[in-house]
């Protein structure tokens, strides 16, 4: 057994205490998302934890059970809030989303709470105006969707500080956005938004209808789905049948299609060197982060896809699995709520995960597939995050596609060169429709192919399995088994590689040297 120099026992030691303070704080979070946990409960861990250290010096659990306790009173603090009156004003602090029957917005009001308002599909509001909304605000609860899943809806809006609803709202508008069409700024000298956001929303926009100036529907409805808009852009029938192909990712802007972008623009930017390539590809996780408008759902995707990547640019292993619990602990502290309640925050997290250890088991698997096109890396990506991410989809969502493998080797292929293509051929049409017409050509061509495969396996009759109920308990263990395989195979691999450092290498003496 080898012996650790001082230093070595130091850095160890550093790194015990650091772990147990971050997965203190988290698991601290998770107790008081689950359960009521009061604020006193938390001053006596703290109490304890202090009288333990001072009794036994046992220094890490002082780390951790105060960052317990501090993890828990972060959660209790988040989740104060007020009343809101029936006419109270505010402003419009999203983007306006149209929908079939209405237009809905989060409202927040002058002392600071926040409420998802449905309004008139006629409304003119836009993000920042000043207005004054009449309504019943509810506080959401639990409902039931047609296949009789309960989902806590409250909950979940709470992770963006949402705690009503109000539907069938009359709202006035008592003043524009500074940033509005008019330029006209607000009398009010209450603060109405943010310019950069508002900029950046007047941009996605521009984009979306040049999209629609250059290319028909429903290709054109995809393409601003795929760079800036999200699946709101695509009507709701052509998302049933991604839905039902398991490709529904690619036009969610979260961390899932960023994760399997980013890694195609490493393999496709091979060529630049490890670390120029993880800059480039930061480079353009940046630039679709503020083409879609900075919301908060691709902003923390973007973040720990960063980081990861600054992972890699460093080139220090095993630096990106303590950046990303470094990154989680970071966005927790600025929101307890996404821990539990955010879909989002948790299918980017498993994806990182994914990459960072199951793509990597995956490509020494697939040896016999060529590396040609990145299309190794491609399918390593596709069943390594499907690995990990499908147990946490049965759960919370109960629909498992049967054809998920193969729409998604057809598809994911072309989304990185439509979404390039598709960009190009939208700033060459802001020149002239003629200069872009030929890409606007190509780009067409793979969003029809991406429309087709979605479609025709998606409207298979067996390509969607509907569970009706995936138990919590069954969930855990798929993870526990799989997160022991993994590092269970990492951990043979060292132990593997230190005993052939050990040992002696053959030296093959040839017959005309002995001769």
């Amino acid at each position: 057994m080898m012996d650790r120099s001082p230093s070595t026992e130091s850095v160890l030691r550093r790194n015990r205490f650091i772990y147990s303070g971050l997965w203190g704080f988290i698991l601290g979070v998770l107790l008081a998302s689950l359960f009521q946990i009061p604020p006193l409960a938390c001053v006596l861990a703290i109490a304890v934890a202090f009288v333990a250290y001072f009794a036994e010096r046992h220094a890490i659990i002082l780390i951790f059970l105060c960052a317990l306790a501090l993890g828990a009173l972060r959660f209790d603090v988040k989740d104060f809030h007020e009343l809101l009156p029936m006419e109270s004003t505010g402003m419009v602090a999203s983007e306006p989303e149209h929908r079939d029957m209405d237009t809905r917005f989060v409202f927040e009001s002058d002392n600071g709470e926040r409420a998802l308002v449905s309004t008139d599909l006629l409304s003119g509001v836009q993000y920042g105006d000043r207005v004054e909304v009449s309504a019943n605000f509810k506080v959401p609860g639990v409902i039931v969707d047609e296949t009789g899943r309960s989902f806590d809806y409250g909950a979940y809006l709470s992770k963006d500080d949402i705690y009503y609803t109000a539907n069938f709202a009359k709202v006035a508008q008592i003043a524009e956005s500074p940033s509005s069409a008019h330029g006209q700024a607000s009398v009010d000298s209450r603060p109405t938004g943010s310019r950069l956001i508002s900029g950046l929303l007047k941009v996605k926009n521009s984009f979306v209808e040049k999209m629609r100036q250059i290319l028909p529907e429903p290709e054109s409805s995809l393409l601003a789905g795929l760079i800036v808009a999200g699946k709101q852009a695509l009507p709701k029938s052509i998302l049933d049948e991604f839905r039902r192909a398991g490709v529904v990712h690619i036009v969610v802007l979260s961390g899932y299609n960023l994760t399997v972008i980013s890694e195609f623009l490493l393999v496709l930017l091979a060529f630049l060197g490890k670390r120029r390539s993880a800059l480039v590809s930061a480079v353009a996780i940046v630039a679709f982060t503020l083409m879609t408008g900075a919301t908060a759902t691709v902003v923390r995707a973007a973040i720990m896809i960063l980081l990861v990547l600054l992972g890699r640019i460093i080139a220090r292993p095993g630096s990106s699995p303590r950046i990303l619990l470094f990154t989680g602990v970071v966005m927790l502290l600025e929101n307890p709520k996404e821990l539990v309640f955010d879909p989002s925050f948790q299918l980017t997290f498993l994806a990182m995960l994914a990459l960072i250890y199951t793509v990597p088991i995956f490509e020494r698997f697939l040896t016999k597939i060529p590396e040609k096109f990145g299309l190794r890396t491609l399918l390593a990506t596709t069943l390594g995050v499907q690995v990990v991410v499908l147990p946490y989809i049965l759960y919370n969502m109960g629909n498992f596609s049967t054809v998920f493998l193969l729409s998604n080797l057809l598809i994911l292929f072309v989304v990185p060169f439509t979404m390039l293509i598709g960009f190009a051929a939208t700033i060459l049409a802001y020149v002239s429709g003629i200069i872009a017409w030929p890409l606007a050509f190509i780009s067409h061509l793979l969003l029809s192919w991406i429309l087709f495969v979605a479609g025709f396996l998606g409207n298979l009759k067996w390509a969607s399995i509907q569970i009706q109920s995936f138990p919590l308990w069954l969930t855990l263990l798929i993870y526990v088994v799989l997160g022991t395989l993994i590092f269970a195979k990492e951990e043979a691999r060292e132990l593997v590689s230190r005993f052939r450092s050990h040992w002696p290498k053959k030296t093959i003496v040839s017959p005309r040297s002995s001769a």
